[in-house]
Formats: structure tokens, sequence, C-alpha cells
């Protein structure tokens, strides 16, 4: 444990310094707190699955919901993460202080006008959905991310300010915390207490709560190279637009992505009713688990390619950049070729319940087919980042409200029969080569704009 908190101090040497050294300092800790994450994911799928059929698709459902409910805090999250790098780069502390104070207090305010908005359209958006058959058993599992959404906002906050500051151990002992609890207390809330799905959901709020508690002690004993102090703890307009410069793209790019994943399930629904919607969202906890090298590796890179823009080290962000990218390919090319053949014994894990083994066959389908974009899918988060780091925040959450519209018309015509072949099938097919083809677009303008840029400042 002393290893994994070691000082601050060193933690920013290693942020300023070697780019290599940096990212492989962040993406082990990184990768082991986004698998214990994603272990928790399954986890939750394990324990609901043997709830029965209905509440695995009230799960599929719902989680769309949830994605909605935390985009804020996601975007205000990578805001300070590029934001923080990026002054205490330019060596700047001070600012970097009131830039994490700043978004402590923005997480619990933007928590809770989220939940309120929630409360109030979650009807009319079950409704949309035509999923009014499981409609008690969504509002079951919303339930208590609603109420303590405040918390789960702060929580994914702090993960961002400590990554700001190249404090990857400590945010990874924050993420893990939340979710080795919520495994815990998962089977305790859901079966022994009798709560059902409802406890699925409490037991996760109830986690980050803790952890986030975990994670502000260290503030306030000064245990951090920037610093939450009394005089910083206010609401600052500098301080908060620049963080916003890049958080509210990044907001209104993950309010894109979770409505798009929210509106096209009205086609899945009409292509393959509820259970089309399983179908479709099971083989992701499977891609998802295998992608996380890649996200741990954006997540590492974003902090070091912008503390190099703030030294105004261009050749270096660069190079941080680009390294990250070859990383990410070659484990996400052995990891898809893993997925293809072993896709029928991964997708049987969610499948032990009666009513859920006649699924294994078409799971195991859907999983071979959505394993293909699994490397671009990669490559289009370092992509993102590294124009996050650029402050070009804006470019892909453009791109991503294009490729929604392009999305969403070719599911409408797939579902209402338009394409000429099974509406579910096509819908499959046309999400496999969007996400293959977006992939090498935002890779590609991240490496145009960075070219650019070290063009514009010679």
């Amino acid at each position: 444990m002393v290893k994994l908190l070691r000082s601050d101090g060193s933690d920013l040497e290693i942020l300023l310094g070697d780019h290599k050294k940096a990212i492989r300092s962040m993406f082990v800790p990184l990768l082991v707190a986004f698998a214990v994450i994603e272990l928790n994911q399954f986890v939750d799928t394990f324990w609901i699955s043997g709830l029965g059929k209905t509440a695995s698709e009230a799960i599929s459902v719902s989680i769309s919901f949830y994605g909605l409910l935390m985009c804020a805090g996601m975007g205000i999250a990578i805001g300070a993460t590029s934001s923080i790098a990026f002054r205490l780069g330019k060596g700047d502390r001070e600012t970097a202080g009131s830039m994490a104070s700043n978004a402590m207090i923005l997480s619990v305010a933007v928590g809770a006008v989220s939940a309120a908005v929630m409360f109030l359209f979650l009807d009319p958006a079950l409704w949309i959905l035509g999923a009014e058959n499981i409609k008690q058993e969504c509002w079951d599992y919303m339930i208590p991310f609603i109420a303590m959404a405040p918390a789960l906002m702060a929580h994914a906050v702090l993960g961002g300010i400590l990554r700001g500051e190249g404090a990857a151990r400590k945010s990874t002992v924050i993420q893990m915390s939340a979710a080795l609890l919520n495994m815990a207390l998962d089977p305790l809330f859901i079966y022994v207490f009798g709560m059902g799905i409802m406890g699925a959901g409490f037991a996760t709020g109830l986690s980050a709560l803790i952890a986030l508690l975990i994670g502000l002690r260290w503030y306030l004993k000064g245990k951090t190279a920037v610093r939450m102090d009394r005089s910083n703890f206010r609401l600052s307009r500098a301080a908060v637009g620049e963080m916003m410069n890049v958080g509210v793209p990044k907001t209104m790019q993950d309010l894109i992505t979770n409505f798009t994943v929210f509106a096209q399930r009205i086609f899945i629904i009409i292509a393959g009713g509820t259970t089309g919607v399983l179908i479709y969202n099971y083989p992701f906890r499977i891609t998802s688990l295998f992608n996380l090298p890649g996200k741990a590796l954006e997540n590492s890179m974003l902090p070091v390619a912008s503390s190099a823009y703030g030294q105004k080290d261009l050749q270096k962000m660069k190079a941080a950049g680009l390294y990250a990218l070859k990383l990410t390919l070659c484990i996400s090319l052995v990891s898809a070729a893993f997925i293809f053949i072993f896709a029928e014994p991964l997708m049987s894990i969610f499948t032990y319940e009666g009513s859920m083994g006649p699924m294994l066959p078409c799971l195991s389908l859907a999983l071979r087919l959505i394993c293909v974009s699994v490397p671009f899918m990669a490559i289009k988060g370092i992509g993102a980042s590294l124009l996050q780091a650029m402050k070009k925040a804006r470019i892909p959450m453009y791109f991503d409200l294009i490729w929604a519209i392009i999305r969403l018309i070719l599911f409408a015509l797939s579902a209402y029969g338009f394409l000429g072949i099974d509406p579910f099938q096509g819908i499959m097919l046309i999400m496999v080569t969007l996400n293959t083809v977006g992939g090498f677009i935002v890779m590609s303008l991240a490496i145009l704009h960075m070219n650019r840029l070290i063009r514009s400042s010679q």
C-alpha cells in the first residue's frame, strides 16, 4: 500500500518527465482499476441474471439512462484532468488547486440537477422506448442512482482530478474501493435483504460514496500535489471556464453517445423486441473488458500530453499520442482474436439461469460480430484523448454528432425493413461498420491537427 500511494512529488516528477515512463507509470494502476470496475459490471450482470430474463432485460434497457445521468460528471472529470495537467506543466499549482476545488463543487451541483431531470423524464423515456412492460424493474434499478447522483458524480470527478496531477495510483485506490465494495454488497442487498434489482443500484451508490470519502481525506490531510484549500474552495469563473473548454464538449460528446444508445433502442426493440436489446448489449460486457487496456492507455496519455502542451513541448505531446496508439493497436488486435475464438464460453457466463440458456447461440454469434470492431473502438479513444489534450475537444464532439445521426438513420431503415435483410441482423452489421470506420476517422483527425499545431509553432 505504501508503494501504491507513493509521494505526490514523485508522481508529479514522472508526469512532467519522459513520456513513455509517465504513460507506463499510470497505465498499470489504471488498468487494474478499470479491470476491477469492469469485473464489477460482470458481477452485477451475473447476480441480476439470477433474477431471470425480465430483470436482465431491465438492466439492458436501464444502463443507457445511467450513462446519461453520469455524462456531465465524466465531462467535468476529463476537463479537470486535462486542465490540471496543463497548469502543472506550466508550473502553476495555485490555479490547478482552484480547478480541483471548482470541479468538486460543480460535480455535486450538476449531480443534483441531473438527478432531478432523470426523475422527471424516466417514465416518458421508457414509454418512447416501448419498454413499459418492464417499467417497474427499470425504476427499481434507477431509483438508487437518482438518489445518490451527486456522490456518484463527485466520485468520478475526484478520479479525474487525481489523474490530472499524475496520481494514478491514488485514483486507482478510490476506483477499486468502490468496485470491490460493490461486489461484496451486491449479493447482500439483492438476495439477503431481498431488494432484488434495486439492491444492485443501491450497492453501487453506497460504494461510490464510501470511496469518495477515502479520496477526500487525502486532500484534507494535504497528501496530494494539488491542494483544495478553503481559500480556493469557491467558484472561480476563470477556473471553471478553462475546465469547461474541454469539459463541455466532452459532456456533449457523452450525451450524444448516450442519447444515441437510448434512441437506437427504439429501433432495436422494433427489430428484435426487448430480447433484441439484451442480445445487442450483453456482448459489449465482454468487449468492454477487452477494451480496458485501450481505455487505460487513453486515460494515461491524456495528462501526459496535456502537461507536455503546458510545457510547450509539442514533439513530446505527439510522441506520447503515437506511443499510446502503438500499444493500443497491438493489445486490441490480440484481444479481438481471442474473443472470436472463445465467444461461446465467454457468453456462457451470463446464461446459467434457465430462461437465459436458449440465448447462448445468439449471444455468441453477436459477440463474434462485435469483436471485429474492438481495435477500432480502442484507437478512437486514443484519438479523442489526444484532441482533448490539444484543447480541440469540439472535434470529437462534432464527429460523434454526425456519426450519431448517420447511425440512427441507418438503424431506422434496417428496423423497418428498407435494407432488404433481416432487420436485427442489419442493425448489428451497421453498428460494426460504423464503429470500424469511426475509429479510423477520429485517429486521422487527431494526427492531422497534431501535425498542423507543430507546423504553426515552428
